[in-house]
């Protein structure tokens, strides 16, 4: 009875280490900014969205992103409507999303700023594309704090369609940049 008790309490412990240690090696930020720059010398088309989020894991070197895309914020109403509306259709394809690994092998411990390259998928109105983005994190006291990313969109990749009365007031290819602070991941 003795053993069958100690070996009860041993699985109940190892058990209950796993599952408090599920997401020790992972950081997150609910309030990334996700920022966009399409314009032409006809139009100025720049919105921002400050509610990304991000998890990355540093364990298995996974890292996923997802931007809400009625939360960008452009300067003039009538754009963003447009933009909601005609072109991404936020209410059909709410969501950009990205699912991608480091593929780096970065000393999680170490602190420093590495020059980071993410390899993997991106969906956004509702196509998936196999993607490489070049980023930059942030190491500090031995997690990831900060992260960083520049890369291109051709809306066309994504069978976005732009109307051709509209077509020379929109970048053919879109300049993407996100930032984000992380803090260890709480359940």
């Amino acid at each position: 009875m003795k053993t069958l008790f100690s070996i009860l309490f041993l699985i109940l412990s190892i058990k209950g280490i796993t599952q408090n240690n599920k997401y020790a090696d992972t950081y997150a930020c609910q309030d990334g900014r996700a920022h966009f720059y399409a314009s032409t010398p006809l139009e100025n088309i720049s919105p921002t969205s400050n509610s990304m989020l991000c998890v990355i894991n540093t364990q298995t070197k996974k890292v996923s992103a997802k931007v809400k895309m009625s939360s960008f914020v452009f300067a003039n109403s009538l754009m963003q409507e447009h933009f909601n509306e005609n072109y991404i259709e936020s209410g059909k394809y709410p969501y950009a999303m990205l699912d991608a690994e480091i593929v780096e092998n970065i000393n999680f411990s170490k602190d420093g700023v590495y020059d980071i390259t993410l390899k993997g998928t991106l969906e956004m109105h509702g196509v998936k594309r196999d993607r490489v983005i070049k980023g930059r994190l942030t190491i500090q006291g031995g997690k990831p704090v900060s992260a960083t990313a520049e890369f291109e969109v051709k809306p066309a990749d994504y069978n976005i369609k732009i109307p051709t009365a509209v077509v020379v007031k929109i970048a053919e290819v879109v300049k993407v940049d996100v930032s984000f602070k992380f803090q260890k991941y709480q359940k």
